[in-house]
């Protein structure tokens, strides 16, 4: 089973780059890289997944470690309302994952996982 952790939390100020680390040293070939965020009192969403090459989108960036053992989520210009609970999850074709989540807090204010 591979396995994904990451650090509780992060901190940082307003409008700048956050990076949200991931370790998935277990990975094999067939499993992607799936990252989710939760805000307070709502369900999961999805943010961003990739493979092996690195991905972008408008409001984030995925870069994958070459050996594919760890990844980071990179928020661009992080807000407020970027504030949440972040799961990193690696799912292969079959539906199986393992999960773990960091929470980001912005401007310093902190909140129990």
């Amino acid at each position: 089973d591979a396995k994904t952790t990451q650090p509780n939390s992060m901190e940082s100020t307003e409008e700048e780059p956050v990076h949200l680390p991931c370790n998935h040293s277990t990975i094999s070939g067939a499993d992607y890289i799936h990252w989710y965020r939760q805000l307070p009192s709502q369900g999961p969403e999805y943010v961003i997944h990739g493979l092996t090459s690195n991905v972008n989108n408008r409001m984030v960036s995925l870069t994958i470690a070459e050996d594919r053992k760890s990844s980071n989520l990179i928020l661009h210009h992080a807000t407020l309302r970027d504030a949440a609970v972040y799961y990193c999850i690696l799912r292969d074709h079959s539906g199986t994952d393992g999960a773990a989540a960091v929470q980001y807090l912005c401007g310093g204010e902190k909140e129990g996982i």
